[in-house]
């Protein structure tokens, strides 16, 4: 199997640039930065709470998807190649309360994002989107209630063994899925595979409008699920535990609603970013362009890519924030080896965006320090 290759925009590891970075975050955008920072020359740490780099790329996509084995091949590339050095199971904290994230049972290690700061020439925050919107309806919080993350998330995880992680009990029970993206697609195909009774989708426009696009569902249904659209959820049915779901739903004439029974409900409605300290960090600064420095914080060597700059996106998307991020980066530790970073022009970098990168050989190695 072809592994993917992070470092594509250099053949060979160039000599040591002198320089030292450190990526909190090992998900696509993340590993993408150090692809492009380790052709640099600079030595790369990345740091990332779960025991293997990947992101929700290894955690939360099915394998179908993209294939595990990929994934660990280039990792292990940049790390045997390219001197990557991989901290894994370590959290870099944080300014939300540990243990509210999914993922958050694998740190082993927690060190301060001050202490990173003085460790390294420069940082990349690339962390990824760990917590799932939710409903805001009432009985959200009962029992069988899951978000697309915290039902996906542990049918990846729990081949690790990590304490309390383990697969979803749907064995046997009816299942509703709320949403209609790849995410809602992958929870609706995993509680077939384990076992459910019955699999409903509800999605509240039509299937011509479903992110996740007709074929998926098509597939959905040759597999067993039920979709069922133009349904908006009012209310999550039960005491303790839940017993149903009620929903307002689309009628020739008006709305009415109606109930469905379920003993688990995945409310796969998408994620958001979990940056640590995005207010310190100035990040709507960042997101605003409002910065000398593309992708830099508030904190002058601290940069921001990815989800915890954008949100939520695509793998493409987040691979190309890293690349984008990377570079101002690589460009910000050349001209301060040679205190000359009042020359760099920030106003036309930001301006482009960094649209272009270098075809062809790799033009931005920086010089090697004390040359």
């Amino acid at each position: 199997m072809e592994a993917m290759n992070f470092n594509f925009l250099c053949d060979e590891p160039p000599p040591p640039s002198g320089a030292s970075v450190g990526i909190i975050g090992a998900g696509p955008s993340g590993l993408a930065a150090a692809g492009y920072l380790s052709c640099l020359g600079h030595a790369v740490e990345v740091y990332d709470k779960m025991p293997k780099p990947g992101g929700l790329m290894l955690f939360g996509i099915p394998g179908h998807r993209i294939p595990s084995g990929r994934i660990e091949a280039g990792t292990l590339r940049l790390a045997r190649r390219y001197g990557v050095v991989f901290h894994t199971c370590t959290k870099i904290c944080c300014s939300a309360p540990l243990f509210e994230e999914a993922g958050d049972h694998f740190a082993t290690d927690m060190r301060g994002l001050g202490d990173m700061v003085k460790k390294h020439d420069a940082i990349m925050i690339a962390t990824g989107s760990w917590r799932s919107r939710r409903l805001e309806v009432a009985g959200e919080d009962l029992a069988g209630v899951l978000s697309g993350l915290e039902f996906l998330f542990p049918i990846r995880a729990a081949r690790y063994c990590a304490p309390g992680v383990t697969a979803p009990d749907v064995a046997g029970k009816r299942v509703v899925v709320i949403g209609a993206g790849h995410s809602a697609v992958d929870a609706a195909h995993g509680a077939v595979a384990l076992g459910a009774a019955e699999v409903t989708m509800l999605y509240r426009r039509t299937r011509q409008e479903a992110p996740c696009g007709t074929l998926e569902i098509e597939r959905l249904e040759a597999a067993g699920v039920r979709w069922v659209e133009g349904c908006a959820p009012t209310r999550i049915l039960g005491s303790e535990a839940v017993s149903g779901l009620e929903f307002r739903r689309r009628v020739p004439g008006g709305d009415r609603l109606d109930t469905l029974a379920a003993e688990v409900v995945v409310t796969a409605i998408g994620e958001v970013a979990t940056p640590p300290f995005a207010r310190e960090l100035g990040l709507e600064s960042v997101r605003k362009g409002e910065v000398r420095w593309l992708n830099m914080t508030a904190i002058e060597n601290v940069f921001v890519a990815g989800d915890a700059l954008t949100g939520p996106s695509k793998i493409g998307k987040a691979i190309y924030s890293g690349l984008r991020a990377a570079r101002s980066l690589g460009n910000w530790l050349e001209l301060k080896a040679q205190n000359r970073q009042t020359e760099f022009s920030g106003d036309g970098l930001i301006s482009r965006e960094a649209d272009r990168f270098p075809g062809g050989g790799f033009k931005d190695a920086p010089r090697v320090r004390g040359s």
